[in-house]
């Protein structure tokens, strides 16, 4: 019990400690919004690639999946 109550306080104190702004010294400048940006863009169509690229094999796999699926439904209704 005094675990559970020591492990909540901890968390509390945790939250309140993070919760409160602390000052930053940095400088962004308007690049850097613009490099954040490109970076996202970037991500995206790298996934798209790796999507595109291994598409077949995806698609393979759901239809086996599926396939399993509906032969089971098929032998449970047929018994």
């Amino acid at each position: 019990m005094l675990s559970k109550k020591l492990l909540a306080v901890l968390a509390l104190v945790t939250l309140v400690y993070l919760a409160l702004p602390a000052p930053v010294y940095a400088y962004l400048d308007p690049g850097t919004g613009s490099f954040i940006f490109q970076m996202v863009i970037a991500g995206l169509a790298g996934a798209a690639l790796v999507i595109k690229m291994y598409w077949g094999k995806i698609k393979g796999l759901f239809a086996r999946l599926f396939s399993k699926e509906s032969q089971r439904s098929k032998e449970e209704t047929d018994a």
